[in-house]
This record gives structure tokens, C-alpha cells and sequence, in this order.
């Protein structure tokens, strides 16, 4: 476009539209910025919420050995230590979160 031109359609632009269209271009600019970087933070949650796996499984071979100790010490008539019915208590604070880590990390 000549610059005759140009100067003649700036002239017949309005001011205020212009900042009305700068303004509409940032929004967008903006809303963009959010999505992207919404999407990032879903992606970063996804590979830290996927970590149920090894809560779960630290839990549930916990449950398992503690059950086969259980087992092997009222066959030999001995008491189970009180400390590691605790440590049963918090396994199975493993397996609770875990699970519900997996229906959270399911949305994903």
C-alpha cells in the first residue's frame, strides 16, 4: 500500500477503535497464556500424580509380608511386636491415599 493511502485510512480510523482492537488482541493473547500454561500444570500433576503406583505397592507388599509374619509367628507361638501394628497403621495409610491418588490421577 502507497503511503498516501495508508495516511488517508488512518485518518479515517477512529483513535478509539484502534486501542478497542488493541485491547481485544491482548485479551486473546491472555486467554492463550492461560491455557497454556493450565495445560502445563496438568501435564507436570499427571506424571506427579501417577506416583500412586509406588504408594500402593509400597503398602500393599507391606500388607503382604506383615501377614505372612503374623502367620509364622502364631505358629511358633510368639507375639507380634506392637511397634509394627503401627507400621500396619501407616501401610494402610498408603493403600487409602494411593487409591484415592488413582481415582484423582484417572481425571488425567
Amino acid at each position: 500500500m502507497n503511503p498516501e493511502t495508508l495516511k488517508s485510512v488512518y485518518k479515517k480510523i477512529n483513535k478509539e477503535e484502534l486501542k478497542s482492537e488493541k485491547i481485544e488482541l491482548a485479551l486473546i493473547d491472555d486467554l492463550k497464556d492461560l491455557i497454556q500454561r493450565g495445560r502445563k500444570i496438568e501435564s507436570d500433576l499427571s506424571s506427579e500424580l501417577n506416583k500412586y503406583n509406588g504408594l500402593l505397592r509400597a503398602g500393599d507388599t507391606f500388607k503382604n509380608k506383615y501377614g505372612e509374619l503374623v502367620k509364622r509367628a502364631n505358629d511358633l507361638g510368639v507375639p507380634v511386636p506392637s511397634e509394627l501394628k503401627k507400621l500396619e497403621d501407616i501401610a494402610d495409610g498408603f493403600i487409602k491415599k494411593g487409591n484415592a491418588l488413582k481415582s484423582v490421577a484417572n481425571l488425567f
